[in-house]
């Protein structure tokens, strides 16, 4: 009985993060910001999808600051730990995310949607996606699949395939523009992305899991987000 109170109230915590940091606030915000949002000057409207995500950031901060502040003071008394365990735990994901990507490419002949995106958005407004795909970005996810899904969880197995799962299917989904039958089966290959974007939040789970401090999932998920920001603008220049 206890474990499913445990599950239940993790799972219904997990969802109410989910929705707080990537529907209600942004939505909210985006009503405020409206007339900025509606610029055609990139400057203005940047600062304004910037500002969504510096106000969404502050309350999240100030709903979850005591574990936070905790784990934050942790991560400075013994930071060689927590970042020692977190990039070990990134570079086993990245290594299969890579071979997997590379494979799964070869197949669909295309890289995935939610990367067109992200490249994208980039390079048309980069003041506002630099900070929201190195910072906010990580800091909201593995908040989301890393620290509320936990809750849920005993087991670590368990616990790092739902967080691996939920969190590549959220990356995937960006490909479908409507959740009809037609184009789900139009787009199905997409879904085989589940596996190399799963492999890397499995991995995060993993370092969240065995260190109990969520800043061990937080930066090397900055840290990847940060390489790619990096090979995407290189790639343009050359």
């Amino acid at each position: 009985m206890e474990k499913i109170k445990k599950f239940t109230k993790g799972i219904l915590f997990s969802i109410g993060l989910f929705l707080l940091c990537l529907i209600i606030c942004p939505n909210l915000f985006a009503i405020i910001f409206r007339n900025a949002l509606l610029s055609e000057n990139t400057i203005i409207k940047s600062s304004a999808l910037l500002g969504i995500y510096v106000l969404t950031f502050i309350i999240v901060l100030l709903i979850l600051h005591k574990d936070i502040i905790k784990n934050f003071k942790e991560l400075i008394h013994e930071p060689k730990k927590y970042i020692k365990k977190g990039l070990s735990c990134w570079g086993y994901g990245f290594l299969i995310m890579l071979l997997s990507n590379l494979i799964i490419t070869s197949i669909v002949g295309s890289i995935p949607v939610n990367e067109q995106s992200v490249r994208g958005t980039l390079l048309e407004f980069p003041l506002y996606s630099i900070p929201s795909i190195v910072f906010f970005g990580p800091f909201f996810e593995e908040l989301i699949f890393r620290y509320g899904i936990k809750k849920a969880f005993n087991k670590e197995l368990i616990y790092a395939l739902t967080s691996a799962i939920t969190f590549g299917l959220l990356h995937v989904v960006t490909a479908f523009d409507e959740f009809t039958i037609a184009n789900i089966m139009a787009h199905s290959k997409e879904f085989l992305f589940i596996i190399p974007y799963g492999a890397l939040g499995f991995f995060f789970a993993k370092a969240y899991y065995e260190t109990d401090n969520i800043f061990a999932s937080i930066i090397p998920h900055m840290f990847h987000n940060s390489l790619s920001v990096l090979l995407i603008l290189l790639t343009n220049m050359l």
